[in-house]
């Protein structure tokens, strides 16, 4: 027992530790504390997700006398966020550690070792799931509710037993990544595109429940039937939490707790071999020698960060999302155009449309922080960056360069199809674009400037990196705030000039920017680079 709480101790420090802000300096009281700011990130999503949904559905089932309803879809909302939150999670931290060898050539059994890790899993789908479930049942009771205090007991029971369920839905996601990722050579690019699919269906289930809340009373009548089958783990928790059916609460535990630990105990007797089975590398015998080409050292700097940001999972998704979204946005906005139409008519050209598209552009803009962590990522090998015959101002424009490179498709493709859905002009049209070049250049050109001066190369993972780096949280606040500049500068000074002026003088501070940016980059970046 002694070796399997120091194995859990080890690993739940592990998984807190990928929030880690700062040194690794012995002493540092915070750093002892800060690791649980993934906890409490976690907590908070909770709680305002519930927050919102809980009391939105309460106020339109209450009249209908159908407020047990909330203990239905709520507990789905927890164990669906909570799947999608932990299936990547179980595939790095329970069957691809970097640690894997260390640890099973340690004197614990599989058992132990695999029960630990997958804690660790559940520890992170309990949080979640507990503050989803107690803003549901506060909304249950403040709409009238039956139950009270021993209501509200079961239904934390209830959410102990149900996080259980992700965890092991998330142990089997993670076994077929593990496999899958284990069987294909650009394993980076397939991570990669899978995480994007998973970010799409995140968002379809938010907007899908955003269409709820406006339209729950219409089928509210046939929604318990709909969780016949597939549901039972959540009606048998609305009997036991509502009703107070002991016996819905005893075969909840075995519905729950059984499977999970089934899958646990199969996969562990077999752990040591699926672990370094899928950590194997098979050489190929079948080499051919053909002509090797040859390409400058920018182009291949240039092919080094594509291949990062394209082959990191979380550095493409963190950091690249903004794009995502600057593309769907358009494309959305021309496949409704109709609607869209529609909307504008109704404001009878009261609405700014240029200056809304322009502020919207770089508002999403401002969410591609790509260059604010490329030197960190870096991490142990950059001195083979700084040891090579290139100088730091073309490692400087390189970075910079892949961003606008890869913004500018993006850059496209959505202000092209957003401004033919509202009706822009070409010459608006292209000074959007233009506008749109410069404050990227800003967010390129600023974000190597922050990671130079706060580097993280000691981080235990690229996720650490791209997503709780001092130099990641400074450039996204700074960029909101010169958003919030130009944004007030243009409706409260520029736009008296007319809206082709104001987005002009808007265009010239960017232009600005950029070359005072570059002048500091080639002047105290360099140095800051050199005393990496």
């Amino acid at each position: 027992m002694t070796k399997f709480l120091a194995l859990v101790s080890v690993n739940l420090r592990a998984t807190l530790s990928a929030m880690r802000f700062g040194s690794r300096r012995k002493g540092n009281k915070a750093e002892r504390f800060s690791g649980f700011g993934a906890l409490f990130l976690l907590a908070g999503l909770g709680l305002y997700i519930s927050g919102v949904y809980s009391f939105t559905f309460g106020s339109q089932l209450a009249p209908l006398g159908m407020i047990n309803l909330i203990i239905l879809i709520m507990p789905v909302i927890a164990v669906s966020f909570g799947l999608m939150f932990t299936s990547f999670a179980a595939q790095g931290v329970v069957f691809g550690g970097k640690d894997n060898d260390l640890m099973l050539s340690m004197p614990v059994s599989p058992f132990s070792l695999m029960l630990s890790r997958t804690l660790a899993l559940y520890v992170e789908n309990l949080i979640f799931t507990v503050f989803v479930l107690a803003p549901a049942g506060v909304a249950y009771l403040v709409f009238g509710g039956t139950g009270g205090v021993g209501f509200f007991v079961v239904l934390m029971v209830g959410a102990v037993l149900l996080s259980a369920l992700p965890t092991l839905f998330s142990l089997l996601i993670g076994f077929v990544l593990s496999w899958v990722f284990s069987k294909f050579l650009r394993r980076g690019i397939l991570s990669t595109l899978l995480y994007l699919v998973f970010f799409l269906l995140l968002m379809g289930v938010v907007m899908r429940l955003s269409f709820a809340m406006g339209d729950l009373s219409r089928y509210a009548a046939g929604l318990q039937d709909a969780f016949t089958g597939w549901g039972l783990p959540f009606l048998l928790l609305e009997q036991a939490a509502c009703e107070g059916n002991l016996l819905s609460l005893l075969a909840l535990t075995g519905l729950c707790l059984v499977p999970f630990f089934l899958v646990v105990w199969l996969f562990a007797g077999r752990y040591k071999k699926i672990v370094t089975s899928m950590g194997a590398r098979k050489a190929r015998s079948d080499y051919k020698l053909e002509r090797l080409s040859a390409s400058g050292h920018r182009a291949a700097l240039l092919k080094k960060e594509l291949k990062r940001f394209f082959g990191t999972p979380a550095y493409f998704i963190n950091a690249g999302f903004g794009l995502i979204l600057l593309v769907a946005s358009g494309v959305a906005c021309l496949v409704f155009r109709g609607q869209v139409e529609e909307f504008l008519a109704l404001t009878q050209g009261m609405l700014p449309v240029v200056p809304i598209l322009a502020l919207s552009m770089a508002f999403l803009l401002s969410t591609t922080e790509i260059t604010a962590s490329s030197i960190s990522l870096e991490g142990k090998q950059l001195w083979i960056l700084k040891e090579a015959p290139v100088s730091a101002g073309e490692i400087f424009l390189v970075k910079a360069g892949m961003q606008m490179l890869v913004t500018l498709p993006c850059l496209l493709v959505g202000v092209i199809c957003a401004a033919v859905a509202v009706g822009v002009d070409v010459g608006s049209t292209v000074l959007l674009l233009v506008l749109g070049l410069l404050f990227s250049g800003v967010m390129a050109q600023s974000g190597l400037l922050a990671n130079l001066r706060f580097p993280k190369l000691d981080a235990p993972n690229d996720t650490v990196v791209v997503k709780q780096s001092a130099s990641v949280l400074i450039i996204m606040f700074g960029s909101w705030v010169l958003l919030a500049a130009l944004g007030f500068g243009y409706f409260f000074l520029f736009s008296r000039l007319g809206e082709t002026a104001g987005l002009l003088i808007a265009a010239g501070i960017c232009a600005l920017l950029n070359v005072v940016l570059w002048r500091l980059l080639a002047t105290v970046g360099v140095k800051m680079f050199r005393d990496l």
